[in-house]
């Protein structure tokens, strides 16, 4: 579509709008042709062709208005020429009116191609009148009458309908930006819906899952131990770890119901919680975590943040998929700090989904980091490795190479 036919609505049928105003200036044709008013015209002096001819004449253009909002080049194409031929020799003063109109009509409804052509076509009349008249000698008040006839019958019109035209077009213009407005806030509403969502989901999948994995590894630890004391201490950190999670799901949930925006979950997520998962795992387990970690003036609160939900996807995996023995380390340097957490594999883990891992990712990349998840290879084979670094100051690039996507087993 061009911009011409965009810069339109589509152009409305022939209504009773348009036959009132064809109707209104019929009458008026006739009123002012029976009141006997009317000049002699502009030719030399011979005489005018008959009152009824007149008439005729502008009938014809009147009934070219019917068209002036459908068909606006009909209305400059009849009226117009009829007009200016009847102002020449037969002098109604109708003819200045319907001339009025064949020029404001394609300005005010036509296409910008057309509004141009009718400006173009009457400025280049008037000036050919001009010249004409001059080049026939004729007197200077003829001249004047021309010129003034050019400011008030040509120009107004045209001036008017630019003007009327371009109030039009900024209208529509301020509507089709309101419109985008709209559709722009909605479009933000919608992402910062989805936005809460997968924050969500990423809470409940990173701690809510963290504790059930816990209780279903202490509930089948409870029921393999032969000890009285040892069931009994598995069954109550199992106890504890649905406790807990049922605490978190009650705190997400109560965010859920609450009308006060920016509210967040309060939950049960620390590093000792993650180490107590770990040697729930393998009493063993090898757990170095530098202090600086929980030190704001070491470390961005945004990446205590996402390193403390990063340990903790990693933990559920590995106490949900992995073996003894297990190892943690987290370091924190002058600019980045490491996470690093190792276990064994176990041959007959159920496949994962791989949304853990894409946790961990997206929780690294969020604060300008990378990480990744990978069995390694070599000497170390058959041992799965978390590996992310992170900026201490959230700052923008990757700070390390993500390490293989295979799929966990």
């Amino acid at each position: 579509m061009s911009a011409a036919a965009a810069e339109l609505p589509a152009s409305p049928p022939v209504g009773s709008r348009d036959v009132l105003v064809a109707g209104g200036y019929a009458v008026l044709v006739v009123l002012l042709g029976a009141s006997g008013a009317h000049n002699s015209g502009f030719l030399p002096a011979g005489t005018p062709w008959p009152l009824w001819f007149s008439v005729a004449l502008m009938l014809v253009g009147c009934g070219s208005l019917l068209w002036r909002r459908r068909r606006p080049v009909i209305t400059l194409a009849v009226a117009g020429p009829l007009s200016l031929v009847e102002i020449a020799v037969g002098g109604q003063l109708s003819a200045y009116l319907l001339l009025f109109e064949a020029l404001f009509d394609p300005v005010m409804h036509g296409s910008r191609r057309l509004a141009l052509l009718t400006t173009r076509i009457a400025i280049g009349a008037t000036v050919l009148a001009v010249l004409l008249g001059l080049a026939a000698g004729a007197p200077f008040e003829m001249l004047f009458v021309v010129v003034l006839i050019a400011a008030l019958v040509v120009l107004t019109p045209l001036l008017w309908g630019w003007e009327v035209r371009h109030h039009r077009s900024a209208r529509q213009a301020a509507e089709q930006l309101a419109d985008l407005e709209h559709e722009l806030a909605a479009s933000r509403a919608a992402h910062a819906v989805e936005t809460e969502r997968r924050s969500i989901a990423h809470d409940l999948h990173d701690v809510i899952a963290g504790h059930l994995s816990a209780v279903s590894l202490h509930t089948n630890l409870a029921a393999s131990l032969p000890e009285p004391e040892g069931r009994e201490r598995s069954l109550i950190a199992a106890r504890a770890s649905a406790h807990a999670a049922l605490r978190d799901l009650r705190s997400m949930i109560g965010v859920l119901s609450t009308a006060e925006s920016g509210s967040l979950p309060a939950v049960t997520l620390d590093w000792p919680s993650l180490t107590a998962r770990l040697r729930g795992r393998d009493p063993e387990a090898q757990v170095s975590i530098d202090p600086a970690v929980t030190d704001p003036a070491r470390l961005d609160p945004s990446v205590q943040a996402a390193l403390l939900r990063i340990a903790a996807e990693a933990t559920t995996n590995a106490v949900h998929h992995g073996l003894a023995p297990i190892s943690l380390d987290v370091r924190v340097g002058s600019e980045t700090v490491t996470f690093e957490l190792h276990n064994r594999r176990a041959e007959t883990s159920a496949p994962g989904t791989g949304v853990g891992r894409g946790t961990i990712a997206h929780r690294a990349t969020a604060v300008g980091g990378s990480a990744g998840s990978a069995p390694a290879d070599g000497p170390e084979a058959g041992t799965w490795r978390v590996r992310a670094q992170l900026p201490v100051r959230g700052s923008s690039p990757a700070l390390a190479p993500t390490l293989g996507q295979e799929a966990r087993p």
